[in-house]
């Protein structure tokens, strides 16, 4: 039996799964050439040369390509103004890459910001953290935050993303005029 189980599997992997990705691989590479160039509608819906980001993942959808043609599509959307659709396939990409994640993370916040949505659009933003901290995207992250926090005059929230980016991220691009955003929060 176990025999068996082994060569389904074997077989499904390399017979089936393996050539499924690199078909995948191919359209996913020609829709990131036309994702680098801005044509975010070409790349979501492709052309006479490929299929595009949409049929990858109903296509493909079990494969790593397809796992990856979410990504692009979803922020594809986000840059087209399809914010309803960029949320909706970015909360269904999933990835063992945490950077990527919190990126697409990230986008659900701003497309939720973008739909005047400030509440959701933290929450997003605190799993994008929650995913993946670091120097580069986290006070960039932060500072969403606080942004939304002061439309909500949710001032106390909107100084402590300030001061974590003060504390945590002090050599951060972000970090460099910090100081009047939290003396500004003083003043309230």
């Amino acid at each position: 039996f176990i025999v068996v189980l082994f060569i389904g599997y074997y077989g499904y992997k390399n017979l089936y799964e393996e050539p499924l990705n690199s078909k995948a691989q191919k359209q996913l590479f020609i829709a990131e050439q036309y994702f680098e160039k801005d044509s975010f509608k070409t790349a979501l819906n492709g052309n006479d040369i490929f299929d595009g980001l949409i049929v990858i993942i109903n296509k493909y959808s079990n494969t790593q390509a397809g796992s990856l043609a979410k990504y692009y599509a979803g922020i594809c959307y986000l840059n087209t103004g399809d914010y309803k659709n960029a949320i909706a396939i970015l909360d269904k990409y999933n990835s063992e890459d945490k950077l990527l994640l919190s990126i697409a993370k990230t986008a659900i916040g701003d497309a939720f910001s973008e739909l005047n949505q400030p509440k959701e659009a933290i929450e997003y933003y605190n799993k994008a953290i929650d995913i993946e901290s670091n120097q580069l995207t986290t006070p960039i992250v932060l500072m969403k935050c606080a942004k939304l926090h002061e439309l909500e005059n949710d001032y106390n929230n909107a100084l402590k993303c300030y001061e974590a980016i003060k504390s945590n991220y002090p050599e951060s691009t972000t970090a460099k005029n910090i100081d009047k955003y939290i003396n500004s929060m003083m003043d309230r």
